[in-house]
């Protein structure tokens, strides 16, 4: 199966948080399972880095992506305009964003946030 992991779960997992929940983690580590991070993920965690909210440095998070298989998935003019599509009030552009691109690339959404049950949204956690 494709999951599509948001940025705490990315951070969490990498990190070896305990706030990644048990059910999440053995998504993620099953290796029969695709695993994709968005660049919206990537950003957030970039621009929290910079501002000294988390500890990975840009380098060490990509490094440890591609050691683990893990896809980058681009930000595509389909992703933007069926995100601004969406009937959703939630007004997040990033996790409009993630919602469109899980969605739209058939994966399961990996988040502990639950405003993505508020639309057609597989989310595990």
């Amino acid at each position: 199966m494709r999951f599509l992991l948001d940025s705490h779960a990315v951070y969490w997992w990498l990190t070896g948080s305990s706030r990644l929940s048990g059910p999440a983690r053995q998504l993620i580590v099953d290796r029969t399972n695709a695993l994709l991070v968005s660049a919206v993920s990537i950003y957030e965690i970039e621009l929290k880095a910079r501002r000294r909210r988390v500890i990975l440095p840009p380098q060490e998070l990509r490094a440890a992506l591609r050691r683990n298989a893990v896809e980058e998935l681009a930000i595509g003019h389909d992703h933007a305009e069926y995100a601004a599509l969406l009937e959703w009030e939630h007004r997040d552009p990033w996790d409009r964003l993630l919602a469109a691109q899980a969605l739209l690339e058939n994966c399961a959404l990996v988040s502990v946030d639950a405003v993505f049950d508020r639309i057609a949204v597989d989310r595990r956690w």
